[in-house]
């Protein structure tokens, strides 16, 4: 009977795999290259999303195989190399590259570099009025001076880009109020082996009615933010109406005090504005007799006091007594 380790299976299943995706990944390797502004080469060999850096090699036909002078890097990882453009008339030759990656080889051949040649964005665009003429001239500046053609193109109107070959471009008829966005990108022109490449888009310049939409824009900020200082205004007096009727100012009581003593001299009655009939009115209209009382001190020697009668009382108490004639 045949025993199969399973550990030593799943190393040698996971090592058949894993050299199956190296060829996979090498064979379906592809180099693509550019010359770029006639000043070096680029390769960059898809897909780069390996994990796996390579190596690079290349040469110019009649020439000499070189490893790559400098490589393109993506996650630490090679993905392309740049080499460097002794002559621009090389772009007519042959070029060959070779990429090796662990026993691995892709070799590309190009028959010519001709139709891949990019030139960088042209730059320092600008835009000058001519109001007597009206017309606007559109400038720029180019790293590369001949054999180039330019396409200029109007954002707001793609419809009228238009192919140039000078650094310089004049457009009549315009009109002011009309608002005008400016690109321009370059290419090789047609006379010195034409490219399929074209640059990337210079900086945008503007010209037109913006200008005008500027100063209306800020005329209409002024208008809203008078506005909402008017409304904010009106915010706050109705804030301030609502605190009176929920939370109502306490008065001063010190004005009214300052009018009782100083005007009416503390006199309540006359503060207060008590009217005649009413203070009448609190006036008694009645007379009542009045009577004194006084208290008789009983004798020790005498018998028991009668009861005198009030108005036998009331004489008593309006003549001297006996015994206050004989003792005085």
């Amino acid at each position: 009977m045949t025993y199969i380790h399973t550990p030593r299976l799943y190393f040698g299943l996971l090592f058949l795999i894993l050299s199956f995706q190296r060829c996979c990944s090498a064979a379906s390797l592809s180099v693509q290259c550019k010359i770029i502004n006639y000043e070096y080469v680029e390769c960059i060999w898809l897909p780069n999303t390996s994990t796996m850096n390579y190596t690079f090699s290349s040469a110019f036909a009649n020439d000499s195989s070189h490893d790559c002078p400098e490589y393109v890097l993506e996650h630490n990882y090679t993905v392309g190399c740049r080499i460097p453009l002794k002559n621009t008339a090389h772009k007519f030759k042959k070029f060959e590259t070779t990429v090796f990656t662990e026993g691995n080889r892709t070799i590309t051949v190009f028959d010519s570099l001709q139709r891949n040649v990019q030139l960088n964005a042209p730059n320092n665009l600008s835009v000058t009025w001519n109001e007597h003429k009206s017309t606007l001239l559109l400038q720029w500046d180019s790293s590369i001076k001949k054999c180039v053609v330019y396409m200029v193109c109007n954002q707001k109107d793609p419809s009228q880009s238009l192919n140039v070959t000078e650094t310089s471009y004049s457009l009549s008829q315009v009109s002011q109020n009309k608002h005008y966005v400016f690109q321009v990108r370059s290419s090789v022109a047609e006379n010195c082996g034409p490219s399929d490449l074209w640059s990337d888009w210079s900086a945008s310049v503007e010209w037109g009615s913006a200008e005008s939409r500027q100063g209306w824009w800020q005329g209409l900020y002024g208008i809203l933010f008078v506005s909402l200082l008017f409304l904010l205004g009106l915010f706050l007096c109705y804030c301030e109406r609502k605190r009176i009727i929920f939370l109502p100012v306490v008065p001063d009581p010190s004005k009214n005090l300052q009018d009782l003593f100083c005007k009416h001299d503390g006199n309540v009655e006359s503060w207060v504005h008590i009217s005649r009939e009413l203070k009448e009115a609190f006036e008694p209209d009645y007379t009542e007799p009045s009577c004194d009382v006084c208290e008789v001190t009983p004798s020790c020697d005498a018998g028991p006091t009668p009861v005198a009668s009030p108005a036998s009382q009331t004489d008593k108490c309006d003549e001297p007594s006996t015994a206050e004639e004989q003792s005085s």
